[in-house]
């Protein structure tokens, strides 16, 4: 695949007002992200509405600190970090054991993480990654979010649980005014293609009426949590197997972002990056585990992002995580990033993701494409995908790791897609130095 071109590369430094603007953009989307993962977790665990504003500061806290980081010392590569589903989904599972349990799994996920990288087991890892196994991960992160992304697109809440035809009309027009703007768009303007999109959208809905300003008008400017660690971590062989199982979904969730975004941007570094992005994401799972909220992961959806603003500096996530950050103590500012209406935000995020498919294709394509490749490829991404449209509750009454297993699109699509590409399908070289599938 032949690298696109930027305005701004992966190491150039836009100038500090451009990178402001960069850092909203990135913020706007991972936003949502976090509000999800605080209204999951509260209801899991049951938090007063005082527990659920210190786990939002803290969520936004963690998710800033280790997007700053990562970009400047960690992976280094313009990704975004965020709560990670896995996790998550564990927090659910673990909840009847209490908060200190959860913390107790989610250190001792971070530990897994960090012992892999320093016994060197992480380069057997990257071995499987192969441009068949990247490509289908490319493909499932955008296909993955399709229930999420249709809810937001259809705008479905309390009032409308099926949705209203207006809003989704709304929300195409906006998808193929921002493609458009991408596409038409010149120097710096294309650069800002998304935030140019989601003002027009949010305009759209004041002319509406449907835009909830209260949210805004009465959040404070500051807010400081007294409560840091609510609790002492307790360590429970359930809670832990729980959470060692979900980190190595973690780990396989951030090779795969690390791989999308090196083959757009700088592959080079990528051996040394994934070493250090993962060792930081088993530091993020002891941070978290001992402030009691989801560890952190690198998002996939970051590609498409960076294909749709033509803007691959690092340097504008780190914008980014600052801007979390101070969001993780201004009330306001968290308020001002929420106001924006899920279907415009849902626009956002389906064009992005819709250069993240064309991308994934295009790795596939990048070597000649056999008989073989059609049901490699094929078969894990349709698999993937309808694992996230099975119905809630379907894998209740199996063991909590089979439950994280099969409900998660992502880990069921990798899954299947290495079990193929190298085990089932594998190609073995003959001895006449053809090979066979």
């Amino acid at each position: 695949m032949e690298k696109p071109s930027y305005l701004y590369d992966i190491d150039d430094h836009p100038p500090f007002h451009y990178g402001i603007l960069y850092g909203l953009q990135w913020a706007i989307i991972t936003f949502p992200a976090a509000m999800i993962a605080v209204t999951i977790c509260k209801g899991a665990l049951g938090l007063s509405l005082e527990g659920s504003i210190r786990f939002l500061q803290l969520t936004l806290l963690t998710t800033g600190l280790f997007t700053f980081i990562q970009t400047l010392w960690g992976h280094r590569y313009p990704v975004l970090e965020g709560p990670s589903t896995a996790v998550i989904l564990t927090f659910l599972l673990v909840a009847p054991y209490g908060l200190s349990a959860i913390q107790g799994g989610t250190i001792i996920g971070g530990i897994l993480l960090i012992v892999t990288v320093f016994s060197k087991q992480l380069e057997r890892i990257i071995r499987l990654f192969t441009p068949n196994v990247v490509g289908v991960i490319l493909m499932l992160v955008a296909f993955g979010l399709l229930p999420a992304l249709l809810k937001l697109l259809t705008g479905v809440n309390d009032a409308h649980p099926q949705g209203e035809p207006l809003i989704m009309m709304i929300s195409l027009a906006l998808v193929l005014s921002m493609a458009t703007l991408s596409y038409r768009l010149k120097g710096f303007w294309k650069t800002i293609s998304t935030l140019l999109g989601i003002i027009a959208g949010s305009l759209i809905f004041v002319f509406l009426g449907r835009l909830q300003w209260q949210a805004l008008t009465e959040a404070s400017w500051i807010s400081f949590s007294t409560g840091w660690i609510e609790s002492t971590p307790a360590f429970y062989w359930p809670a832990a197997i729980a959470f060692a199982c979900a980190y190595l979904a973690v780990i396989v969730n951030s090779l795969g972002s690390l791989q999308g975004i090196a083959v757009i941007t700088d592959e080079e570094r990528l051996s040394a990056a994934i070493k250090r992005g993962v060792l930081i994401n088993g530091i993020s799972g002891i941070s978290c585990g001992l402030l009691g909220v989801a560890g952190t992961v690198s998002y996939s959806l970051s590609p498409g992002v960076v294909l749709v603003n033509r803007v691959a500096s690092r340097y504008t996530v780190t914008y980014c995580g600052i801007i979390l950050l101070m969001a993780a103590f201004s009330p306001k500012l968290a308020a001002l990033l929420g106001l924006v209406p899920g279907p415009v935000v849902g626009a956002a995020l389906c064009v992005a993701l819709g250069g993240q498919v064309g991308a994934g294709i295009s790795i596939i394509a990048s070597k000649e494409i056999t008989y073989r490749d059609y049901f490699v490829v094929g078969l894990p991404v349709l698999l993937g995908t309808l694992a996230g449209f099975f119905p809630p509750g379907l894998f209740d009454t199996l063991p909590g790791f089979s439950r994280m297993f099969f409900g998660n699109s992502l880990v069921v699509g990798i899954v299947a897609v290495i079990l193929l590409e190298h085990v089932l399908w594998r190609e073995d070289a003959s001895p006449d130095g053809f090979e066979r599938t």
